[in-house]
């Protein structure tokens, strides 16, 4: 079996074949059709990740992906061959990632969550959306942000970002981001109600809004010194919320808003949630590179001047 993977830490990750092992007990063999990035690739690569959970060499990287049930191990009955799943595939140990043809994996992951594809959702969705869509309903649940209320989305054309901005519109919350000009359509179709500039001093764009008060903001760059200005158009009460480690020290010890990180909790049922709003197409994957296994080997991915969205690789 080929895939993208590493035998050390630290190394740049490369196509290697690994031989893949029958499932054992409360296992499964994914046949895998797609699978999507995400800055935790990286991160495990780099062994940032080495102290949690349990990695083995060879280790083939990526955790989102989706494909179709091949082999079960004993005792699962979560699944049946010829079941079309999808979810973040982070069983413990981890050796067996989303970057290949294949995937052995817990049936119940250890640190992730797998769940069948819906029937009108495509494999290279399905594969795009499980870390980011999940984190951007865990950010917004962690915000309080409510119904009517007003938020700033920084990094809202990311994988991410674009995942929160649906997300809140779906909830009734009114959506500001600083953009660059030529992905303002696109922001607006997905969503934000009101563009800020980029190319200008963004303490001045939150100033010009004049009386509006931010219910939170949700960073999803990992700027500080932008969240620490947008902080200041948090009203009394409000908060900061961080997926990138963007919250400043001098937010953290002040009690007028409430600032955090968050890290992705509660996986299983954000991914029920997920495939609901996939089925009921509240939210849809911005997809903004398509690749294959060699190019995603070489790290290639076209230039894009638009939504950086998510980069899916195809596997089939």
């Amino acid at each position: 079996m080929q895939g993208i993977g590493i035998e050390n830490y630290g190394e740049q990750p490369h196509l290697i074949d690994v031989p893949l092992p029958d499932p054992g007990a409360g296992e499964i063999e994914v046949e895998l059709y797609a699978a999507s990035r995400n800055p935790l690739d990286e991160a495990v690569a780099a062994g940032y990740l080495a102290g949690l959970g349990e990695f083995r060499f060879p280790l083939i990287l990526g955790f989102d992906g989706a494909g179709v049930v091949r082999r079960l191990g004993s005792g699962v009955n979560e699944f049946a061959a010829g079941d079309r799943v999808f979810g973040q595939f982070w069983g413990v140990p981890m050796q067996f990632g989303t970057f290949a043809e294949a995937a052995l994996v817990q049936a119940r992951p250890t640190l992730g969550a797998l769940r069948r594809i819906p029937d009108s959702v495509g494999f290279e969705y399905a594969a795009a959306a499980p870390t980011a869509a999940m984190t951007a309903a865990g950010a917004l649940d962690s915000s309080g942000a409510k119904p009517g209320d007003t938020i700033l989305i920084l990094g809202a054309t990311g994988g991410v970002g674009t995942f929160a901005v649906q997300e809140a519109k779906a909830r009734g919350i009114r959506v500001i981001a600083p953009a660059r000009g030529e992905v303002t359509d696109a922001l607006r179709e997905l969503g934000v109600d009101e563009l800020l500039p980029r190319d200008g001093d963004l303490a001045d764009a939150v100033v010009g809004l004049g009386a509006t008060g931010f219910a939170a903001v949700l960073d999803f760059a990992g700027a500080a010194d932008s969240v620490e200005v947008a902080a200041e158009g948090v009203r009394d009460g409000g908060t900061v919320v961080s997926t990138a480690y963007g919250v400043p020290d001098s937010l953290r010890s002040q009690n007028r808003i409430v600032a955090m990180d968050y890290v992705l909790d509660e996986k299983p049922a954000r991914l029920d949630q997920l495939a609901d709003s996939l089925a009921a197409g509240t939210i849809r994957p911005v997809i903004a590179h398509e690749i294959g296994l060699e190019d995603a080997a070489r790290g290639v991915a076209p230039v894009n001047g638009g939504l950086r969205g998510k980069t899916v690789i195809r596997l089939r």
